[in-house]
């Protein structure tokens, strides 16, 4: 069995990775063709980052895995709001940052748009997903009209999300 406490580690390590890179660009400047390209180079690497996540989270426990009950809780909502803020970490719990089934139901309406549609949320089956997405209010979220660009405060929206699922199933 692998160290649960390296592979949560590892996320918050891959997030900053992101971050600065979205603070000084690809190879450390924002000039010339970097300055062009950085807003594609932040939504697809949220975009890639998030599919990761949501991929990991069906390799441990299925898909759509906060909508089913866990060995421990029986409701992802139910979890979420009962759960504490680290009291070192952060002031701020799951609950008061937005995360729910909701948010999660639209990370994953996200992730089909961003992976197999070009980020169109009307291409998706479910055809509420715009509407799901428009609800949930995740930072760093933007649309127009059916389309979905991400920009860098999703980064750390996703991870935190990932984190609340993993907990939710028992990965302290």
């Amino acid at each position: 069995m692998t160290d649960r406490t390296k592979l949560l580690v590892h996320l918050r390590r891959l997030s900053n990775l992101f971050e600065g890179a979205f603070r000084n660009g690809p190879d450390g400047t924002l000039e010339g063709k970097y300055a062009e390209e950085h807003p594609a180079f932040i939504h697809h690497s949220c975009a890639f980052y998030l599919a990761g996540c949501l991929a990991y989270l069906e390799g441990e426990d299925g898909s759509s895995s906060w909508e089913k009950p866990s060995a421990y809780h029986s409701d992802f909502d139910s979890f979420v709001s009962n759960h504490p803020s680290h009291p070192t970490r952060s002031k701020e719990s799951f609950e008061s940052r937005g995360i729910n089934k909701a948010t999660m139901n639209a990370l994953a309406c996200i992730r089909n748009a961003v992976v197999h549609h070009a980020g169109d949320l009307a291409k998706n089956r479910n055809t509420n997903c715009v509407t799901i997405v428009q609800a949930a209010n995740i930072p760093g979220v933007n649309l127009a009209g059916t389309m979905v660009n991400l920009d860098a405060p999703f980064l750390g929206f996703v991870r935190l999300a990932a984190l609340a699922v993993r907990y939710y199933h028992g990965d302290y």
